[in-house]
């Protein structure tokens, strides 16, 4: 019984150890730009939880950008035809 009830004492402590960040942890996401956000899916009332990097969001930016430009070339290549 002992044995077990500090078996669980030592998984309660080891489990709020873990929990806890750390300062270090903390600079390392500023330095990176980590930044987590909820976003609401189409179709779902459920917001969903996006994290990323600063260097990922300009990537999904300049990805959005190209995108946003091939629809209006092609819109504007189809129209003239």
């Amino acid at each position: 019984m002992k044995e077990i009830l500090s078996m669980l004492v030592a998984c309660v402590v080891l489990a709020g150890c873990s929990a806890t960040d750390n300062e270090a942890d903390k600079q390392a996401r500023n330095t990176i730009g980590f930044k987590c956000e909820q976003i609401r899916v189409l179709g779902s009332s459920i917001p969903k939880k996006v994290c990323s990097t600063r260097e990922q969001r300009k990537h999904a930016e300049v990805i959005s950008k190209e995108a946003t430009k091939d629809a209006q070339r092609t819109i504007t290549v189809n129209s003239i035809e």
